[in-house]
């Protein structure tokens, strides 16, 4: 980051504001009492130890649990001097470790916010958020391009820090983390300004007589996010980009099980002004004062027991909340599939990110005459994915939660029936050491009454149903709450979309899974338990963005014919008006006029 002040082309804003000139060391300082809060020192200025560990074979060292516990009387020591305020080193509680699930240590600590440092997070967000919301769009987008360029500036370390802390491999990291959200900064860089300008609506001359109407869109202000550990930078920018380039202030809670990931997101933001988009890591009493703060609204991307708690939360202050949860979606394999398509996009949309992904395929319905091949096939295509310790194609799973579900899902089927085609265990000879391997598990013979039927698994566990028909896979896809995405595959073009109209789910594919997560222009969210509210595309933009309707007299010096007083020539004018208005037929229209056109001169001629 250079020292270079910022300024924004007069082209691109509609007035100055005290926000565009600062220079980087002054976005880093606060106004009045925040600014010895809320000003951003190093890792080691706050007296927390952290192990470099940067991609491209720097001078990278990595600690294991022991090596960080060995070195916490050190970090005692250094706080007393390089921060004169700290009494000690930080306490456990005030730390988040950073886990690496592929290999079972900590690489890194992190220091925790406290409920007080969002509290002023907040503060100065509702400050700087007027300021922030006068730019123009075009002159935010401006802006936001060097947020976009700081991903390039922080790729390698970006890449790798999302790949050590969830345990996926880095070509997922970039895909499906990375990329996405680099789309989004561009969409809105490209579209912001046209979804947001002025747009004009309704009749200009007719019953009101003379009024025009324009839509102004305007930010709510201070826009609390929540993100969640699975997809740490994708879903964070999928969070917060949409209430940027809408003009609100940002406070963002990234998940504690990711706080590398999210140390690096603070970097990427560091080109806007102070204030306007604050990170504040830690646990759930962090988002739970965030919450609570409060905010003027509140985006959340997480399970849904949290959703309702946050939901329960919110209404205290009658906040409203934007809320994108789980998923056990579902895929239909029609009769006249392409097996090979559809067994190779079930495979991926099951198993990416290993199964950690709220629009994975839990639920695959294959019409009984091709159930056999079918199976063959996708069998074939599991047996070939590969579990490499630094790369491979199925990462680790992300933290130890989510081995116990899958375990405790796994078994419970199991006892009550299931069948296990492939896969079932989890990977004992690697997880001595704390990590964190499941090997990919294909199912069937699944029934109502098991965990792996009624709740979402989060998990690599694929079950296959036969189902009797395409009827039947419908109905049975409807009957689940948590409906996010679901995919059918079908040569059958029309066909498709024709069923994919009769799912109740946010998006479906048409012989894709999954792949309207990426579509950045199209909206994004589910029905029923997966939640409530669009984030992406221009609706994604419209949830963070309030209407303000302005009318306006074209006759500026008339007299509205609705003021007072009321006498019988205002009542019958307006009793010819609404049956002129509601007669059926052109004659009975004609016949009611004249009690209009006989009573608008007396009513004008007595107004006040």
């Amino acid at each position: 980051m250079d020292n270079r002040r910022r300024s924004i082309p007069r082209s691109t804003r509609e007035r100055r504001s005290p926000l565009c000139p600062h220079t980087r060391a002054d976005r880093h300082s606060v106004a009045g009492n925040l600014g010895q809060r809320l000003s951003r020192p190093s890792l080691h200025d706050q007296g927390v130890v952290m192990a470099e560990a940067r991609s491209g074979g720097s001078n990278a060292k990595k600690t294991t649990a022991k090596k960080t516990t060995a070195r916490k009387k050190t970090t005692a020591k250094k706080s007393t001097t390089t921060r004169s305020r700290a009494k000690a080193s930080a306490p456990a509680s005030s730390v988040l470790r950073s886990f690496n699930p592929r290999t079972g240590e900590y690489s890194a600590e992190f220091p925790s916010s406290s409920p007080a440092d969002v509290a002023d997070a907040v503060a100065l967000a509702r400050k700087v958020a007027p300021e922030w919301a006068a730019i123009s769009p075009a002159g935010r987008a401006h802006i936001m391009k060097d947020v976009r360029h700081a991903i390039y500036t922080h790729l390698d370390e970006l890449v790798e820090t999302i790949a050590r802390e969830t345990g996926k491999p880095r070509t997922e990291a970039l895909f499906a983390d990375v990329m996405p959200a680099v789309m989004t900064l561009m969409y809105y860089e490209r579209t912001a300004a046209k979804f947001l300008r002025p747009k004009r609506v309704g009749p200009i001359i007719g019953p009101l007589a003379g009024m025009s109407s324009k839509i102004e869109w305007k930010p709510f202000g201070v826009v609390g996010c929540i993100t969640p550990w699975n997809y740490p930078f994708f879903l964070t920018f999928m969070a917060i980009a949409a209430p940027l380039f809408a003009g609100n202030a940002v406070v963002l809670k990234p998940s504690e099980v990711t706080p590398g990931v999210g140390e690096v997101v603070r970097k990427i933001l560091d080109p806007l002004p102070a204030g306007v988009a604050t990170v504040v890591q830690g646990a759930g009493d962090v988002g739970a004062a965030l919450v609570d703060a409060p905010c003027d609204k509140i985006c959340f991307i997480g399970s849904p027991g949290t959703g309702r708690r946050i939901a329960e939360a919110a209404s205290k202050h009658l906040t409203p909340v934007v809320m994108e949860l789980g998923g056990k979606d579902a895929a239909i394999v029609c009769a006249d599939a392409n097996l090979d398509l559809a067994a190779a996009g079930i495979v991926w949309g099951s198993f990416t990110n290993t199964g950690q992904t709220c629009a994975a395929v839990e639920r695959t319905y294959v019409v009984d005459s091709v159930a056999d091949e079918f199976n063959e096939i996708l069998l074939d295509k599991v047996s070939r994915l590969q579990q490499q310790p630094d790369e491979g194609d199925v990462g680790s799973l992300t933290f130890k939660n989510q081995l116990d579900i899958v375990q405790r899902h796994l078994k419970d089927a199991i006892a009550k029936g299931a069948r296990v085609l492939s896969g079932g265990e989890e990977d004992a000879a690697r997880n001595k050491d704390g990590s964190l391997w499941q090997k990919p598990v294909v199912i069937t013979d699944v029934s109502p009454d098991m965990d792996l039927s009624q709740q979402e698994t989060f998990g690599p566990i694929l079950p296959i149903f036969r189902v009797a028909d395409e009827e039947e896979a419908i109905r049975r896809t409807n009957e689940d709450s948590f409906n996010l995405t679901s995919s059918v595959w079908t040569r059958d073009q029309r066909k498709g979309e024709a069923i994919a109209k009769r799912l109740r789910a946010g998006a479906v594919g048409v012989n894709d899974h999954a792949g309207a997560a990426g579509a950045v222009w199209a909206p994004w969210g589910g029905v029923g338990e997966s939640g409530y509210g669009r984030l992406q595309g221009h609706l994604g933009l419209m949830e963070f963005s309030v209407p303000l309707h302005i009318g306006k007299s074209t006759m500026p010096n008339m007299k509205k014919l609705w003021w007072y007083p009321y006498n019988d020539a205002t009542r019958e004018m307006w009793d010819g008006v609404v049956r002129v208005m509601t007669a059926p037929t052109i004659r009975q229209k004609l016949d009611e006029a004249p009690k209009v056109f006989n009573n608008i001169a007396e009513v004008l001629k007595n107004k006040l």
